[in-house]
């Protein structure tokens, strides 16, 4: 059911026709660092769609940009799914987070620490990112990473104890671990730009970034539904159905109240957005900077939802071989078991 649930974000369609080509580079890069290899790792990889989100979310991508915003996005989920291990495990990817958020004080392009294929491939695609761009745009990314990695901790040590979240406590931590914030810093890196300080700490940005982030949230926690409830993981439709004791198609709509809700406030976010560089002293330049990253974090919000409908990530097939004992469906032990 919720592969049909819309949602109604007012902003233009778009794909790369690069897309064909992209996927298959990007492909070469997953096997190149160990992420996918053998016939089932990239039957799985290939159905679940999951690198090519980039494909509908990065306008200004072209060429070696592109892919980089391919295997950015194709490292999340294979990295994601590393925590989905049976109830009373440990994901092994928990050290890999640590080991990660050491990484990020250090230098971009310091090799990680381990030899795991997850650190290995995360230092490859964080050198790139930072490439060219400057001493402070590094510092703020690296940030926006580390909340990424300490918020998949806590997840992870929620689930190990048995912590049930509410829908807020949900909601904050989805905010981080849904990684969000450094994928949209990767708009600045494709399209070679930088919002400079004091604008990209804003109210106007900082409320632009954040609507960005709950609409993509809410319309991620409704196509997850039947992935999560197969493996018995929180959800805000579950969270609500508990706590308002109200149906599931009820929720549903709540969160689709929600996210027109944010949407409702992006044009007066923007009105304010656009008259923002004059009173703080920069140069028309920086407006400019302003304007397309607010371009660029909307269309990246609309990309989102087109994948989501799109993606074999969030159809039944994949929560038919889901369940609360069995690694995620590209868990990296999981793409070694035969074919089901």
């Amino acid at each position: 059911m919720p592969q049909n649930v819309e949602f109604d974000i007012p902003l233009p369609s778009w794909t790369t026709p690069e897309l064909a080509a992209a996927r298959e580079r990007h492909l070469q890069w997953a096997r190149r660092w160990g992420l996918v290899g053998g016939v089932e790792a990239e039957r799985r990889y290939r159905f679940a769609q999951v690198a090519d989100v980039a494909a509908y979310s990065y306008p200004d991508a072209v060429g070696a940009d592109l892919d980089l915003a391919f295997d950015v996005n194709g490292w999340f989920f294979l990295f994601d799914d590393q925590f989905d291990v049976p109830l009373g495990e440990d994901p092994p990817a928990v050290s890999v987070c640590e080991e990660l958020i050491d990484l990020l004080r250090l230098p971009p392009g310091t090799a990680p620490s381990s030899s795991s294929p997850l650190g290995d491939a995360f230092a490859d695609v964080w050198g790139r990112m930072a490439e060219g761009m400057s001493r402070r745009w590094q510092e703020r990314t690296a940030r926006h990473w580390m909340d990424y990695l300490s918020a998949n901790l806590t997840e992870a040590c929620d689930r190990r104890a048995g912590f049930v979240a509410d829908s807020g406590e949900w909601m904050r931590l989805r905010r981080k671990v849904i990684g969000v914030s450094p994928s949209i810093d990767v708009c600045e890196r494709v399209g070679r730009f930088e919002v400079p300080a004091p604008a990209v700490h804003s109210t106007a940005v900082e409320s632009a970034r954040e609507i960005v982030t709950d609409v993509i949230i809410l319309v991620n926690e409704v196509y997850s539904l039947e992935n999560n409830e197969a493996r018995d993981a929180p959800n805000l439709v579950t969270c609500l159905v508990r706590e308002r004791q109200c149906t599931r198609p009820e929720a549903i709509v709540e969160l689709r109240r929600r996210a027109d809700a944010q949407l409702r406030r992006l044009p007066r976010v923007r009105e304010h957005a656009s008259g923002l560089c004059g009173p703080l002293g920069l140069p028309e330049a920086a407006q400019e900077a302003v304007d397309r990253y607010l371009d660029a974090i909307s269309a990246y919000m609309r990309g989102i939802y087109d994948w989501h409908r799109l993606a074999g990530r969030y159809t039944p097939h994949v929560a038919q071989h889901a369940s609360p004992t069995t690694p995620g469906y590209l868990n990296l032990t999981n793409l070694a078991a035969p074919t089901p």
